[in-house]
């Protein structure tokens, strides 16, 4: 995924297409079609396109934020124009994301989560009708059982998931079992891993590259290649900080989708990190704080990819394995 986060900025999508081809990537994600051209001009998105094909690479998109919004036709008319950008640009799905708030907000969840499925209905018809897909990201603010009922409402025929397994673990959910769980509706990824440490509130997200954090890879991977529909795997490094809220009792009262032997994982993953960073093995909380700048976290996206094709050429199916 190439976008800001990465040091890619906004509306020069030649040095992304450049940077995957260099290191033998297949292709590029970027966050909206506005990455690519902030305008949405046509003939800037068609000449993406080509660039890409020219290099033998794919072109994905996201198209922004499915809400909740209290201006539901504004937000239908930008979705709307996002999905023809990603469709200049020769995308038949892309991902979306939410940003409801789970504790202390004006509106209770639920109703946040119907205000999300609706704008997700009225997009259907489009989707079916075009041959289309929307992936919905397993984003922060929501479970993985929360977006399962949301693809299952909206129907798996046009609406999957874009799993991002970092942002599971925010959730208090095992991005491993969640993977399972989600594992037939999953048509796109987000790949990174996680570090974990105790803080007062709970745990605290620091994001790294793969092989580098406490995720299980090989069940994910496996997961991915064999029970999955997505044929990509892709790979998202960014410097996202987030609480999970353990300690605090009432935490508990907004995440009823948490399982003690999912969250026993995580806790034992902080206490793994939290041992090697004592014995000098891998980098403290403090020292994980500070931006370390976008050429080392191109060098994470690097590191990632290496880890990931060795576990790959393990797992039958991979690139060791069958040719499926």
């Amino acid at each position: 995924m190439c976008g800001r986060p990465q040091g890619f900025d906004d509306g020069s999508p030649e040095d992304a297409l450049a940077f995957v081809h260099a290191r033998g990537l297949d292709g590029v994600l970027f966050a909206t079609p506005r990455a690519i051209s902030p305008e949405l001009d046509g003939a800037a998105l068609r000449a993406t396109a080509e660039q890409a094909s020219e290099r033998g690479l794919y072109v994905e998109t996201g198209i922004g934020c499915l809400g909740p919004s209290r201006d539901s036709g504004a937000l239908l008319a930008e979705l709307t124009a996002m999905i023809e950008a990603a469709r200049t640009v020769g995308c038949r799905q892309f991902f979306a994301y939410t940003r409801t708030v789970r504790t202390h907000g004006e509106v209770a969840h639920r109703e946040q989560l119907d205000n999300v499925r609706q704008t997700m209905e009225a997009l259907v018809p489009l989707l079916r009708g075009e041959g289309l897909r929307l992936n919905l990201k397993t984003h922060e603010d929501l479970s993985s059982q929360e977006v399962l009922r949301l693809v299952e409402t909206c129907g798996p025929d046009a609406v999957g998931v874009s799993l991002d397994v970092a942002n599971l673990v925010v959730r208090g959910e095992d991005p491993a079992q969640a993977a399972k769980r989600l594992a037939p509706h999953i048509h796109q990824t987000h790949l990174e891993d996680v570090a974990l440490y105790f803080v007062e509130g709970g745990l605290r997200r620091k994001l790294r590259p793969c092989g580098a954090g406490i995720l299980d890879w090989r069940s994910i991977l496996t997961t991915l290649v064999e029970e999955a529909p997505a044929d990509r795997l892709t790979l998202e490094q960014h410097m996202g900080q987030f609480d999970t809220s353990i300690f605090d009792r009432s935490w508990f009262d907004a995440e009823p989708h948490v399982h003690a032997r999912e969250l026993a994982t995580l806790v034992h993953g902080a206490w793994r990190c939290e041992t090697r960073a004592g014995r000098g093995e891998t980098p403290t909380l403090e020292e994980l704080t500070d931006d370390p700048g976008a050429a080392a976290r191109r060098a994470d996206l690097d590191a990632s990819a290496a880890f990931l094709r060795r576990i790959l050429s393990t797992i039958t199916g991979g690139p060791s394995g069958s040719d499926s």
